[in-house]
């Protein structure tokens, strides 16, 4: 699978005319002190004006090092310290004689190698400093988790692999934690998009025979009962569970200040899920549903009506996606219809509403792309949902027709007979509260939202097609 362009290597011309430039400087200098200079003046002895120049030349460089490491510290530790002062080079030299053989020709080796370390230094500064943006270093993650992948599902399994693998993911879930108490929201999407891709590989990961892989010791988020370990084993799923569990992970923590954030994430969510039922992984969709379950009750608990209306957004798109499991289309729609009525019960404004006009979206939508699947939605929840709201209060009363008959003109207009017939003949078969209704209804009918928000739309807003369809049956009554 072909990674998004945030993810192709970043740079490689620069640096490579970095060094290019930085090795003929170097060799330039190299050049001139062999000609006008001596062996000595590499020596530690020397006191010469060449050696003191590299001498302050280097301690520049090591100064910069020494001032980056810390700004990436969770990148480079001091072992790099170490490993240069413990170089055997150096310390080799200073266990040997000025006038031993072995002392010249050590001298002669370090010579070398400085000139190529002062070569390489701006190199490899310019590296370390790209390594500060989040942008150069995610993708170089992702593509890291990626060959993992590949080399699991192509060659031979390594527990050392898929040992990589799944670092990798918890480095990810780190830096987007990260991000999250810094309120960086650029570093928490790149982050999160960095999951997406490798879920997106692994759903879309051939799974039959079950590569080897899956089953060697699997990996399981903390805390996970012996039960769920169990069924994950079973049934090869542990490696999009770990995932999936991760991404939870950050969109609990995100809160109320990242709403852009879980909206973005429910987007990749939603076509993760159209990837699993594309591949005939009907488990690996159920768990995005659980998913979607978890963040809707947490948007209840909070009361959060922005994050509410954003997942029921979303929900109804993952409903959509099982247009080819009437089964698993069903269940997620009552999903969603559950948590619309939790959010009645406690007090959620405007929480069931949002739900009852979203169903009605979806039951549009739906039709285009299998009618069937369309009216049975309509007789097994959104029906009943409809029917209690307008025999409730006001308020649901005109949720409830505004939803019915804004279905029944667009389908109508849109040549859906199926949903048309199944609306007509439960709610609209008596014309004049057809008539009454609607009269209200276009009375009433804006596109654009109150608010400047993420739907922008109002909800249930009858197209221009519509309205003149409808007025003209109102005017020929």
């Amino acid at each position: 699978m072909a990674l998004p362009a945030f993810s192709q290597p970043i740079g490689n011309r620069r640096s490579l005319m970095l060094v290019s430039l930085s090795v003929l400087v170097i060799g330039g200098l190299g050049t001139a002190l062999v000609a006008v200079g001596t062996l000595r003046d590499f020596e530690p002895t020397g006191v010469a004006t060449v050696s003191r120049t590299l001498n302050q030349l280097m301690a520049v460089v090591m100064t910069s090092i020494a001032l980056i490491i810390p700004l990436t510290a969770n990148l480079y530790t001091p072992r790099l310290v170490k490993l240069y002062v413990a170089h055997p080079l150096i310390v080799g030299l200073h266990y040997t004689s000025p006038g031993h053989p072995v002392h010249r020709a050590l001298a002669l080796v370090i010579s070398a190698h400085y000139l190529a370390s002062l070569a390489l230094a701006l190199p490899y500064l310019f590296f370390v400093s790209q390594l500060l943006r989040p942008s150069f270093f995610m993708p170089m993650l992702t593509r890291k988790g990626i060959a993992r992948l590949h080399q699991l599902s192509t060659g031979r399994p390594s527990s050392v692999a898929s040992r990589d693998l799944f670092e990798t993911v918890n480095v990810l879930t780190n830096v987007a934690l990260t991000g999250v108490a810094r309120g960086d929201r650029q570093l928490v999407l790149l982050a999160l998009q960095s999951l997406h891709i490798l879920l997106m590989e692994l759903v879309g990961a051939p799974s039959t025979p079950p590569p080897e892989w899956r089953r060697l010791t699997p990996a399981f988020l903390p805390g996970l009962a012996q039960e769920g370990q169990a069924f994950l084993s079973r049934e090869q799923l542990w490696p999009e569970a770990y995932v999936l569990g991760q991404v939870l992970k950050v969109l609990e923590v995100a809160g109320q200040r990242q709403h852009e954030i879980l909206a973005e994430v429910a987007g990749s969510l939603v076509e993760s899920a159209r990837l699993a039922l594309v591949t005939k992984r009907p488990r690996v969709a159920e768990l995005h549903v659980m998913v979607f379950n978890t963040l809707l009750r947490r948007a209840v608990e909070d009361r959060d009506l922005r994050l509410f209306q954003n997942l029921s957004y979303h929900y109804r798109l993952l409903v959509e996606a099982f247009h080819e499991d009437p089964q698993g289309m069903l269940e997620a729609a009552q999903h969603l219809v559950h948590y619309g009525h939790l959010a009645a019960r406690t007090g959620l404004s405007f929480g069931l509403e949002t739900v009852a006009f979203d169903l009605g979206e979806l039951v549009l939508s739906l039709a285009h792309l299998n009618a069937e699947r369309a009216t049975e939605l309509i007789q097994v929840h959104a029906g009943p949902l409809w029917h209690d709201g307008i025999q409730g209060g006001a308020l649901m009363k005109k949720v409830g027709w505004r939803t019915i008959l804004r279905l029944y003109w667009e389908a109508r207009i849109q040549g859906l007979e199926p949903v048309t017939e199944a609306i007509f003949w439960r709610f609209l078969s008596d014309e004049a509260i057809h008539k009454e209704e609607l009269e209200l209804a276009l009375d009433d009918n804006r596109e654009l939202h109150y608010e400047f928000n993420d739907r922008l739309m109002r909800f249930a807003s009858f197209s221009p097609e519509a309205v003149e369809a409808a007025t003209a049956f109102l005017e020929s009554w």
